[in-house]
């Protein structure tokens, strides 16, 4: 019988073979203490340099909860408030189409419910003004939906939140998460600054598979150093550093928030409408996991993968960083299931009756992240879904295709018109279940649903 530690080796091991990363660290927590941390694999391909427990490695998206407390830090001091327009403190943040920048919360931002596209436009010259000229850029730029009313990831959000953090304390977020979160937290080797990072040298090198050469290229710290993205996932940290992070928000904050602040972080803000049981919080997702309630965030970056996890029941956390393009989050659950054993539990069939489907007919306008719109119309024809879908360039072009569910109100649409169904689009309760369905939304594309059929075919661009 493997031990605990061989179980939890044997997990990151085919993790990183699946996703063919050069190296990976894990950390795990049980009953709020560390139980096991290890490193996997090389810092750099083609090398014989170890990961270790200590190795630093970007973080991509789970940036954004830490980015969330900061924010909190400033709601406890009375600076800015979670259902204040962020224009009142980003005055220079316009947007173009039907919803003006100033009906945007700074609660929309941190729970992914501005509207917001998610779409970068970097700065040529990187700075501590970097956010501030960012956001003075996006008046031409559409909302996809109306903010509140719906869940859409999008990585600027956290770009004006890191801006909102910097306005209402009067310090740059580098400095005011290394300040007033990380140190006071021990978390001694998270930062944004690669500087610190090279200082450091026990970091791992990004890896990514570039078509352009055919090969996987590495990726030093100091590539992607965006002082305007940072906040949406460009900062560094350890597995240990992850954990500690956990330990601190279930042990209701510690040093550094408030047990409000700590329960409002793992709190199941918004539905995300893709699954019964998964939530918005402040940065993280709420989710369920074999009977288990689990607040977790995932992601990747250029050459870095992340997960993080916990259980707040059990008091337990676990981290895995990758240095390669991937989340490894099969790789965490199977650490769960490892450490926790928890009882198989019987999944849920993600399949809805037909007849149901009615709810989703009618006509959409279609915004794009590139602001332009164009009509789709959800109809039955010989009792199957089908959506047709006016091309955005080309308005004498229909695209038809069937919908086939994917899993409850998420159905997939053959987007090109090449036979293979590849994109998907979730349908979404106006105020959430059992409210009729109004929205329509994937990461690229969102639909509202017209009140009335429409009579006139037309392309509208910004």
């Amino acid at each position: 019988t493997k031990s605990m530690a061989q179980e939890i080796d044997a997990c990151v091991a085919s993790g990183m073979t699946q996703h063919d990363a050069p190296g990976a660290a894990v950390s795990v927590v049980l009953e709020g203490d560390v139980i096991y941390q290890n490193g996997y694999g090389v810092k750099l391909q083609d090398t014989n340099d170890p990961v270790d427990a200590e190795t630093i490695f970007r973080i991509g998206p789970v940036t954004q909860q830490m980015v969330a407390a900061a924010v909190l830090q400033q709601v406890e001091l009375g600076r800015v408030g979670l259902d204040d327009p962020i224009t009142g403190l980003v005055p220079e943040f316009e947007v173009a189409g039907d919803w003006p920048a100033d009906t945007i919360t700074v609660g929309d931002a941190l729970t992914h419910a501005t509207g917001f596209p998610d779409v970068i436009d970097e700065g040529s010259v990187q700075d501590q003004d970097s956010l501030s000229r960012w956001a003075g850029r996006q008046g031409n730029r559409r909302l996809m939906s109306r903010p509140g009313a719906l869940w859409n990831y999008s990585n600027p959000n956290y770009m004006l939140a890191g801006l909102i953090a910097e306005r209402a304390s009067g310090l740059n977020y580098r400095q005011l998460l290394a300040d007033q979160l990380w140190r006071p937290a021990g978390m001694s080797s998270t930062t944004f600054n690669p500087a610190e990072v090279r200082a450091d040298g026990n970091f791992a090198y990004g890896h990514c598979w570039v078509c352009a050469v055919g090969s996987v290229v590495s990726v030093p710290p100091e590539e992607n150093d965006l002082w305007d993205v940072g906040p949406a996932g460009m900062a560094f940290s350890t597995v240990g550093d992850l954990t500690n992070w956990a330990r601190l928000l279930m042990d209701g904050g510690g040093p550094v928030l408030s047990n409000k602040s700590a329960t409002l972080i793992q709190f199941p803000h918004r539905w995300t409408n893709t699954d019964p049981d998964r939530y918005m919080g402040l940065g993280v997702i709420i989710d369920t996991y074999q009977g288990l309630d689990l607040v977790e965030h995932a992601g990747s970056i250029r050459g870095y993968g992340a997960h993080l996890m916990w259980v707040p029941e059990r008091r337990f956390a676990v981290a895995v960083l990758a240095n390669a393009t991937s989340t490894l989050s099969d790789t965490a659950r199977c650490i769960v299931d490892a450490v926790l054993e928890p009882e198989p539990v019987e999944p849920v069939d993600p399949t809805t009756d037909p007849s149901t489907w009615k709810a989703y007919l009618g006509d959409y306008v279609m915004t794009e992240s590139n602001g332009y719109q164009t009509f789709a119309s959800v109809y039955f024809q010989g009792g199957q879904l089908k959506m047709s879908v006016v091309d955005p360039a080309n308005p004498t072009v229909i695209f038809i295709s069937d919908l086939e569910q994917s899993s409850w109100d998420t159905f997939l649409f053959d987007s090109n018109g090449d036979g293979t169904l590849n994109f998907d689009f979730t349908f979404c309760r106006r105020d959430g279940n059992p409210s009729p369905v109004w929205w329509m939304r994937n990461r690229s594309v969102v639909g509202e649903r017209q009140p009335e059929p429409r009579t006139v075919r037309r392309v509208v661009r910004p």
